[in-house]
């Protein structure tokens, strides 16, 4: 469901919601969020179904017995099912999200910032093709969940020597136990079901794909700002121009910590479910397959996720390394030229902290990607001495 909201920033670097109808301008206060409109009510409709979906599925596990195996399958219940509810709650500030990008917009539609971004790759055109292409990745990581769960349950069916089931009743009554043990196996129900899965599936890719878009974002307006300095390097400016180009660089770090004190949640909540999925899945490749098609789909899965996780934290880590990356220009300035604005400038430079975080549980920066990648190395020579005592249960003939 919301990854229809990820399309681009449009004139005023926005995010289309899909809780919000913008007007047929530009202007951040044509946006409203319309409690009666189809997009709101479908939304909450999926959050109430999803979020009794969530309950018996956690329900039934905790009855089965927790294993690590459950337990990873609960983390991420409820971590989409807290996604969703957060993206929800930025639909109802998202305006004032959008006057801030737009106070921030003014400075850098002027022509000296459209002539240096003219033969670069614009800012909708990168956030539109990461998002595509991740999505469309994510499709076939789906793709290869449904026919990798498929053929274990054709293993499952002959080892358990099934003849008075299909294959896809046989599908349905193994994968989603905690639906069919309550309600009845039909039709309906089965569409409900995977309904639900898909718009959960896509809302945990999606998680990322909304904090790339914001992150790039940023990071173009402090790359804007290098590009101009880049441009008059070696040349005597007046006092005015590095008045504009500090008041700009301030516009786009007062933007940073706006986007910080927003989406700092989300960033937290995006780094924990990526760290944590990455260890698990690096923990179930120990695991013994039966059929070739699970270890197309674990491997593929694995690497798309730590694919997904790099390249959040990339982008994400760009937005303070775009910000630092003016200062060596700045003070090659001879000092003939230097004046009381460019000597702010580029202390606001050297001193300011414009970094993203988890809420100040930690910043991204480029050492974040190592310290988290060290991190999984301690938890998987950790749980080394666990991998014997998760059984294999393909050979479970049981369905409730």
């Amino acid at each position: 469901m919301y990854e229809k909201a990820a399309n681009h920033f449009n004139k005023t670097m926005s995010i289309e919601n899909p809780h919000i109808r913008q007007g047929n301008g530009a202007n951040y206060r044509t946006a409203r969020f319309k409690l009666r409109s189809f997009r709101c009510i479908y939304s909450l409709v999926y959050l109430a179904l999803t979020g009794i979906y969530c309950t018996f599925f956690i329900r039934w596990y905790i009855r089965k017995g927790l294993n690590l195996a459950y337990f990873a399958n609960c983390i991420y219940m409820v971590v989409v099912y807290l996604s969703a509810w957060l993206f929800f709650f930025i639909a109802l500030r998202w305006q004032s999200i959008l006057g801030a990008f737009s106070r921030c917009e003014r400075s850098f539609l002027s022509d000296h910032y459209r002539r240096q971004s003219k033969g670069r790759f614009a800012l909708g055109w990168k956030i539109r093709f990461t998002g595509f292409a991740i999505f469309a990745l994510a499709l076939v990581e789906d793709w290869l969940n449904y026919y990798s769960a498929y053929q274990s349950n054709i293993v499952q069916i002959a080892t358990c020597n099934r003849t008075n089931v299909t294959v896809w009743q046989n599908f349905y009554l193994r994968e989603h136990p905690h639906v069919f043990h309550w309600l009845p196996f039909n039709g309906f129900t089965i569409a409900l079901t995977e309904w639900i899965n898909r718009c959960m599936r896509y809302t945990w890719t999606y998680l990322d794909i909304f904090i790339i878009s914001f992150c790039y974002g940023a990071q173009f307006r402090y790359e804007q700002i290098f590009r101009r300095l880049v441009a008059v390097q070696g040349i005597a400016c007046p006092t005015n121009f590095w008045h504009d180009v500090r008041m700009d660089y301030v516009a786009v770090s007062e933007l940073v910590q706006i986007l910080d004190a927003q989406f700092g949640h989300l960033i937290l909540l995006a780094c924990a479910n990526d760290m944590y999925f990455i260890a698990t899945q690096l923990f179930n490749g120990f695991q013994r397959r039966r059929a070739i098609a699970n270890y197309v789909y674990f491997w593929y899965s694995l690497l798309l996720l730590m694919f997904r996780t790099i390249v959040m934290l990339y982008v994400g880590s760009g937005v303070y390394a775009a910000s630092i990356s003016p200062l060596q220009l700045l003070r090659n300035v001879p000092s003939k030229h230097w004046g009381i604005d460019l000597q702010r400038l580029t202390d606001e430079v050297a001193s300011g902290e414009n970094v993203l975080s988890g809420k100040q549980f930690f910043f991204l920066k480029r050492q974040l990607i190592l310290a988290m990648a060290g991190t999984l190395v301690t938890y998987e020579l950790v749980l080394l001495d666990q991998v014997k005592k998760i059984p294999d249960t393909s050979t479970d003939c049981s369905y409730f």
